[in-house]
C-alpha cells in the first residue's frame, strides 16, 4: 500500500523536506530535543523503500540500545514498510560484521572496544565488501555521542561505501566524551558534524528540525537560547556554562525529597528524578524505598532483564526446537507481545524456516544478548536515574536534584548534562534540594568499579557496596547451593511472591562446600527466607572494595555479617548448569528463575549492628 499521502500529512514542512531527499543524498539533520527525530527517521526509511530501495539496502545504526528500541517500536507501529528494516547499535553491527568476515575467531567474548577496532580493520582492508555489498544508504542516529574508535568506524564505513547517508544528531546533547580545548572550543577534531561538513562540502544537504513536539508546555525562552548556543559551532566556554547553570537555578523549586515523596503516587503520567551521578541516584532510590514509594532505578544501557516467561518454555518443552504455536503455548504470550517477540527471537536463534533453536537461544540468554524488544519492560510511573542514563528518554515531569559540581570537573560537560536533563520533560521541570548531608558519602571504588559507602572521618572504613544485575549466582538453582530447600517449590515462590521493590537482606553463609574463594558467600533472604546466593563476581568485587584485591587478602580479614538496604529489582530467567537443573526437575536446558538485586547496601559487622548511614 502506498502511504505517501499519509506520511506527508503527518509531517511538518521541515520533516517533509528531510524525508523526501533521494536515496543518494548525503544528508545531515540537526534535530533538537523533542523535535520528532525518531518519527522523521521512520518516515525517511519508508520513503526510501517506497521510491528507491529494498530493506536490505538500508543500514540503520544508532549509538544506544534505547534509541534502537525506540526506532524499532515506532517502525512496528507504522503501517508502512519501515517495519522490515532492522536497526542495530554500532556495537551489535560490528559484532555481526566480524562473525561473518572472521568467523574462526570467538568475537562474543571480546570486549566492545576490541570488536570496534577489529571492525575498522575489516572495513578499511576491504574484507567487508561482500558483507556490505547491497548497502545503498546508511542511516546514522545519535551521532553526537560517537567518540574514539566508534566514530572512526563510522567514518571508515561511509568513506568506503561511498553511498547516500542520513546522519542525525544534536550537538547540544553531546554528553559522552565531550572535551574542551585550552582555547575554550569543543574538541571537534573528527567530530561527526564537522567531519561531514568538511568531507562532503560540495554536496552535503544540511537540514534542521526545530519544532518541539515533546514540550506540551512551552519551554522557557532561556532554555531555547541555551540550546541554540550549544548548537553553534564552537558553542562552549565559561559564559555559556554559566548561562545554562543560571537557567537551571531560575527554574521552579520543589523543596526536599521528603517534602514531596507522598505526592508521587498522585501524579498522572510518568515522573523522573534525575541526578548528576549514579551514586546519588542510589541514595535517592534508598530514600524512596524507605518511604514506600514505588519506583524503578534506571539500569545501564546494556543491563537488560531476561523475561521470566522464558522459564516455562525451557522447562516444559521437550524438543530441541519450537515453532510459533508451541512457543505461544509455553510462554503464554499472545497478541502484540507475541507479534513483537517471536520475529525478534527468530533473528538470533532461527533454525530452519520458522523454528527457534532452543540450544542457541539458551546460549544467548546465558550471554545476556537477547534482543532489546524481547527484554522490554513496562515503564514505571516514577523513575530514578542519573542524567547520563536518561539520555534519549522523556517523561511528563522531571525533578532534577541539585548538587555541587566537583571543582576539577569539566564545566561544559556538566552544563550540557543540565541542558539535556531540562529537556527531558513534556510538561513540568523542577529543582529538587540536595539530599541532607551526613557523615557517610558514596563514591566509585576504583578497584571494583562499583559505588561504595565511605565515612568522612574514617576514610578506610567500608560501609556498603552497590548491587546490580548478575550479583545472584546462576550456576545452580536456588536451594541447591549454600542452603538447602525444595528447588521446585522455591521457583514457585520466586514467581508468585517476590516482587520488584521488595526488601531483601544478604546474610553471611558460614560454609560453602567445594568453595575455593577466601571471601564469604551470602544468602539473599526475602522475608527471612533464603531465595538465592550471591555470585562469585560479587564476592570478588567485595574483596576488591574491602582490601583492594581479591588475590591478596589479609590473614584476619574482616567481613560484614549482613547487608541491608538491598531490594529486588526484578525476577528473571537465568541460564546455569543443565545437569543441575535436570537433576531437580527443572528441565533439560538449565534455565530457571533467580532474583535480581539493586541498591547501595549498608554493612552490618555484628549481628546487633544497625545501618551505618548516619554514623
Amino acid at each position: 500500500m502506498n502511504t505517501v499521502g499519509t506520511v506527508a500529512s503527518a509531517l511538518t514542512a521541515e520533516q517533509q523536506e528531510a524525508v523526501r531527499q533521494p536515496a543518494d543524498t548525503r544528508l545531515l539533520i540537526i534535530a533538537a530535543a523533542g523535535t520528532g527525530k525518531t518519527h522523521t527517521l521512520v518516515r525517511r526509511i519508508e520513503h526510501l523503500l517506497e521510491h528507491d530501495l529494498v530493506a536490505d539496502e538500508i543500514l540503520v545504526l544508532s549509538f544506544s540500545r534505547a534509541a534502537v528500541g525506540e526506532l524499532a517500536a515506532r517502525a512496528r507501529a507504522s503501517t508502512g514498510s519501515s517495519r522490515f528494516v532492522v536497526a542495530r547499535t554500532f556495537d551489535a553491527w560490528a559484532l555481526d560484521l566480524l562473525v561473518h568476515t572472521r568467523a574462526a575467531e570467538d568475537w562474543h567474548h571480546r570486549s566492545f572496544d576490541e570488536r570496534i577496532a577489529a571492525a575498522i580493520e575489516v572495513v578499511v582492508s576491504g574484507q567487508a565488501d561482500e558483507y556490505t555489498a547491497r548497502v545503498q544508504h546508511v542511516l546514522l542516529d545519535e551521532v553526537q555521542d560517537l567518540e574514539g574508535d566508534r566514530r572512526e568506524l563510522v567514518k571508515s564505513l561511509l568513506t568506503w561505501l561511498d553511498c547516500g547517508f542520513t546522519i542525525v544528531g544534536d550537538p547540544a546533547q553531546a554528553i559522552y566524551g565531550f572535551q574542551v580545548r585550552d582555547g575554550g572550543r569543543p574538541d571537534d577534531d573528527g567530530d561527526m558534524f564537522t567531519w561531514a561538513r568538511q568531507t562532503y562540502s560540495d554536496d552535503l544537504v544540511e537540514l534542521a528540525l526545530t519544532r518541539d513536539f515533546r514540550a506540551r508546555t512551552p519551554r522557557p525562552d532561556g532554555i531555547l537560547r541555551c540550546g541554540e548556543a550549544l548548537r553553534t559551532i564552537g558553542g562552549s566556554g565559561s559564559a555559556l556554562a554559566k548561562q545554562i547553570r543560571d537557567e537551571f537555578a531560575g527554574s521552579p523549586g520543589a523543596g526536599r525529597l521528603t517534602d514531596i515523596v507522598d505526592g508521587f503516587p498522585h501524579f498522572d503520567g510518568t515522573t523522573a528524578i534525575l541526578c548528576r551521578t549514579n551514586g546519588q541516584a542510589l541514595d535517592v532510590s534508598a530514600e524512596l524505598h524507605r518511604a514506600g514509594a514505588d519506583h524503578r532505578l534506571q539500569r545501564r544501557a546494556h543491563d537488560e532483564v531476561n523475561p521470566r516467561w522464558l522459564v516455562p518454555l525451557f522447562r516444559d518443552h521437550r524438543g530441541l526446537s519450537v515453532d510459533r504455536d508451541d512457543f505461544a503455548e509455553h510462554t503464554g504470550l499472545t497478541g502484540e507481545p507475541l507479534d513483537v517477540v517471536w520475529p525478534a527471537l527468530l533473528t538470533v536463534a532461527r533454525t530452519g524456516s520458522s523454528r527457534l533453536d532452543l540450544g542457541r537461544l539458551r546460549t544467548i540468554v546465558a550471554g545476556g544478548r537477547l534482543p532489546r524488544a524481547v527484554c522490554a519492560t513496562d515503564t514505571a510511573a516514577l523513575t530514578v536515574s542519573s542524567m547520563h542514563r536518561a539520555k534519549g528518554l522523556e517523561y511528563d515531569r522531571v525533578f532534577l536534584l541539585e548538587d555541587t559540581v566537583p571543582e576539577d570537573s569539566d564545566e561544559m560537560e556538566h552544563a550540557r548534562l543540565l541542558y539535556m536533563a531540562m529537556t527531558r520533560c513534556r510538561d513540568d521541570f523542577f529543582r529538587l534540594d540536595p539530599l541532607p548531608r551526613s557523615k557517610v558519602y558514596a563514591k566509585t571504588c576504583r578497584h571494583s568499579g562499583r559505588w561504595g559507602r565511605y565515612q568522612f572521618q574514617f576514610a578506610g572504613r567500608r560501609l556498603g557496596l552497590a548491587l546490580s544485575g548478575g550479583d545472584v549466582s546462576a550456576d545452580r538453582p536456588a536451594g541447591t547451593e549454600g542452603f538447602t530447600a525444595d528447588p521446585l517449590e522455591l521457583q514457585d515462590y520466586l514467581a508468585r511472591e517476590v516482587r520488584p521493590g521488595d526488601p531483601v537482606m544478604l546474610t553471611v553463609l558460614e560454609q560453602m562446600p567445594d568453595d575455593d574463594l577466601a571471601v564469604p558467600a551470602y544468602a539473599v533472604t526475602h522475608g527471612g527466607r533464603p531465595i538465592g546466593v550471591v555470585s562469585r563476581g560479587f564476592r570478588m568485587d567485595l574483596a576488591r572494595y574491602m582490601y583492594r584485591s581479591a588475590a591478596r587478602l589479609p590473614e584476619h580479614a574482616s567481613w560484614p555479617s549482613a547487608m541491608t538496604n538491598c531490594w529486588i529489582d526484578d525476577v528473571e530467567a537465568v541460564a546455569g548448569g543443565a545437569a543441575q537443573g535436570r537433576r531437580v526437575g527443572l528441565g533439560e536446558h538449565g534455565v530457571w528463575l533467580a532474583p535480581r538485586l539493586t541498591g547501595l547496601s549498608s554493612f552490618r559487622y555484628h549481628r546487633n549492628d544497625t545501618e551505618h548511614d548516619d554514623e
